[in-house]
């Protein structure tokens, strides 16, 4: 009677087995009914990959893409007038020894960037300008002229130094470099974008 009591009391054990196993079976089915679920997750981390590139471009500034090293010297001359006529042998010239380094470059915070494609972006960059100017150094003035040149204005250092750094001037070196400002900024952009989405491909567009 004790083994037969041992062997009825097996019934719960193969339910809660049987219930188990059909549980289990049910997951398995809800897991292929929800399969389109999938492409929800894959699409949320595109977003997060665009949402990583988008901080990586806006979160720079200032971004210094080329470095020229500048020498030079500026000229200066003046005359003593009367009633608006020059007055002979008082011409005078001021020269300027002058060197520096003129950065130039791109204000990041208004570079663009869009999607235009899953694997695809593109970069607007606005137009170059004028960083700054490192190790600035200007030589003592060198003044000669005529006998009378003492009736002349002497030439104001300040004056000089100002027009030698001038927006005018920054504007002509960009200029002159454009090409090579637009090489660096795809080289400098395209490391930081493929240092969070090395897959994709970009394409440049540059302000005129």
């Amino acid at each position: 009677m004790k083994f037969f009591k041992a062997r009825v009391l097996l019934w719960p054990a193969l339910l809660l087995l049987v219930l188990l196993g059909g549980g289990t079976v049910a997951a398995f089915a809800s897991g292929g009914l929800n399969a389109l679920a999938l492409k929800s997750l894959f699409s949320s981390s595109s977003s997060e990959r665009d949402s990583q590139v988008v901080q990586a471009v806006t979160r720079v500034q200032e971004v210094a893409l080329l470095s020229l090293h500048i020498e030079g010297i500026d000229r200066y001359e003046s005359n003593s007038e009367i009633f608006g006529v020059a007055i002979p042998a008082t011409e005078k010239t001021t020269l300027l020894q002058y060197k520096f380094n003129a950065k130039l470059g791109v204000d990041g915070s208004r570079v663009k960037i869009e999607s235009t494609g899953p694997k695809s972006f593109r970069v607007t960059v606005p137009k170059f300008t004028g960083i700054g100017f490192d190790n600035p150094h200007f030589e003592d003035p060198l003044e000669r002229g005529n006998p009378l040149s003492w009736l002349s204005e002497p030439a104001a250092q300040t004056r000089m130094v100002n027009k030698i750094l001038s927006d005018e001037n920054r504007q002509m070196y960009i200029s002159q470099n454009e090409e090579a400002l637009k090489d660096q900024a795809k080289v400098f952009y395209r490391g930081i974008i493929a240092g969070v989405a090395p897959e994709v491909t970009l394409d440049f567009e540059f302000a005129g």
